[in-house]
């Protein structure tokens, strides 16, 4: 009996203790306040001096609320654009593969490494040369073979000069013993005797008519015969040089001082590397010059249009985090260009020129993104894009302070849309103060 006199208390308490909570509650909702809301007359749609019903808003003590009032202001609406891209250098020397007389490609052997710093003179890129050593050989060879040549035509021809003189003096001598036989008095001898002696002496004379144009032939004929193997021995001479030249241009120094950067080997869709075969005037590698560094962004067409040359922008760099730097737009390319090797995308390429070059931290090949702003709208009214909202007719509007104690839904009509901003043509003053919208509408579901 006592145990259910003490269950039947409790209950009575229970239900006490909760009809104080319903008569609470109750006292709360009638406090509620309906407050009425204010129309813009310049918002189209609604009529001038036309109102809504009023629409409900909980109140609560302003001061004691943690959102952020916003004061409006008059400013620039700004859209920022970001595009991607590479810092590289506007001037760089370009090392292209040689074109060699006996090769029309050329496999690479050695490179310096890349990103490396290079000084004048180092030795930076090697060709594999072992045929033309090979050839070099046989071509020395040859030339030594016409050198042979040379003192062996030499020596024939002394020795035929040598027997042309004797027979040249044999010829004279004969002409002098024919003249001793003819000047015999023709009464001292034989009609038939005369005769002879006088018909020996005419040959004599023309023999050595004969060996002095022997002679004089082979004088003249002596330099062209000697010009022959001369020639010959010329032309393998040049042939070895040019083989020495081929192989001297095989073993490429520096010109200059600066960052050795690897080319691009379109065959491979890859950086070129040591054993690619390249062919004779392909970009191998290049030294770029620091003091022009420049970023290569790509631009997609429809951002494209908004862009213009002079337009200022901010650059970043990713290896850089807390690093930026004021640039500008250059240039703009009028056709599109493939970006990589293994994309078939084209983009246009916006050519950026640094405010400032730091040499010391700025590396080609760097990523970079550049930031552009576009001023959408200038000296407008603006707020936020947290103090805008929009109801379930499409309508925008905000949420205004008007005082300690209350605040009211105004609609506006918008403009420009930016990143933060939001421009307001109508509905709103510079100086009115706002609440943020997802901020009422938490307290409203309350």
């Amino acid at each position: 009996m006592n145990m259910k006199r003490n269950i039947s208390i409790g209950f009575r308490r229970v239900t006490a203790v909760a009809a104080g909570i319903v008569v609470c509650v109750s006292i709360v909702v009638c406090a509620s306040i309906f407050i009425p809301t204010r129309v813009s007359a310049q918002n189209p749609g609604l009529g001038s001096g036309k109102t809504t019903p009023s629409i409900p808003i909980k109140l609560e003590d302003i001061s004691s609320r943690t959102a952020t009032e916003y004061i409006v202001e008059t400013g620039e609406v700004i859209r920022n654009i970001l595009l991607t891209g590479e810092l590289k250098a506007e001037r760089a020397v370009v090392i292209n593969a040689p074109r060699t007389n006996n090769n029309s490609s050329s496999s690479i052997t050695f490179l310096a490494d890349e990103g490396s710093y290079v000084k004048a003179g180092q030795r930076i890129v090697e060709y594999d040369d072992s045929n033309l050593v090979n050839n070099r050989v046989d071509q020395e060879r040859n030339v030594q073979d016409a050198i042979t040549d040379i003192a062996n035509q030499k020596a024939s021809l002394e020795s035929q000069r040598c027997d042309l003189m004797n027979s040249l003096s044999q010829a004279e001598a004969n002409v002098k013993t024919a003249e001793l036989d003819a000047r015999v008095d023709r009464s001292l001898r034989s009609e038939n005797e005369y005769e002879r002696f006088q018909l020996s002496l005419l040959r004599a004379q023309l023999n050595l008519e004969k060996a002095k144009e022997n002679m004089a032939n082979f004088e003249a004929n002596y330099d062209a015969k000697m010009a022959v193997v001369e020639i010959t021995r010329s032309q393998r001479e040049i042939q070895l040089q040019k083989t020495d030249n081929d192989i001297r241009v095989l073993k490429v120094n520096s010109p200059i001082d600066g960052i050795f950067l690897y080319g691009d080997n379109w065959q491979s869709n890859r950086k070129v590397q040591v054993g690619d075969s390249i062919f004779s005037g392909m970009e191998v590698a290049s030294i770029p010059d620091l003091d022009s560094m420049q970023v290569v962004g790509y631009v997609y067409d429809t951002e494209y249009r908004l862009l213009g040359r002079g337009m200022r922008c901010e650059v970043s760099f990713d290896a850089l985090p807390d690093y930026k730097v004021d640039a500008r737009i250059v240039s703009l390319t009028s056709v599109a260009s493939r970006r990589g090797f293994a994309t078939e995308k084209k983009l246009f390429q916006a050519i950026v020129r640094l405010d400032k070059i730091d040499s010391e931290i700025l590396k080609p090949g760097m990523t970079a993104r550049i930031t552009v702003p576009l001023v959408l709208a200038e000296a407008a009214v603006s707020v936020p894009r947290e103090y805008v909202g929009v109801d379930t007719q499409g309508r925008n509007y905000v949420v205004k302070i008007v005082d300690a104690k209350k605040n009211e839904k105004e609609f506006v009509n918008i403009g420009a849309v930016g990143d933060n901003l939001i421009e307001i043509t109508s509905g709103l003053s510079a100086g009115e103060k706002l609440l943020p919208v997802r901020y009422i509408t938490e307290v409203t579901k309350k």
